[in-house]
């Protein structure tokens, strides 16, 4: 009997616990809406600088993708032949991913230049969602 108040005490402290674990996560878990930034709160300045921020990307965006489906069909032709070459379908691979890195890390740096740290924290808990995909 005292097993079972134990666990379901340590139970309720779990589940406590999970409820107040982070204001700025559990605010805006309920009410995030898919790459809105409304939750940060942004000053009229703020958001036209990354308005600015997200259409010069966009832009570069669009050319990635039309590189990256060129480098996907290469693959496609590579995977076909007789012979698999390892060494170009790597280096193709990482190209791809090397431009990724590079568009993704460039763009925020931009955004985190505009933002303040509090507004940093809770972009950071929706970081995936502005990822290059």
């Amino acid at each position: 009997m005292i097993r079972l108040k134990i666990f379901a005490l340590l139970c309720s402290l779990f589940w406590a616990f999970t409820l107040y674990a982070s204001e700025d996560v559990s605010q805006n878990n309920h009410n995030h809406i898919y790459k809105s930034l409304d939750y940060l709160n942004l000053s009229a300045a703020q958001y036209e600088d990354i308005k600015e921020v997200l259409i010069k990307y966009r832009k570069k965006y669009s050319k990635y993708y039309h590189k990256k489906e060129k480098e996907e069909k290469k693959l496609q032709q590579l995977f076909q032949k007789e012979y698999f070459d390892k060494d170009e379908y790597e280096e193709i691979v990482e190209e791809i991913h090397e431009e990724t890195i590079e568009l993704e890390a460039k763009k925020f740096k931009k955004i985190h230049e505009i933002l303040n740290a509090k507004q940093r924290k809770q972009f950071s808990y929706y970081l995936q969602e502005w990822r290059v995909e």
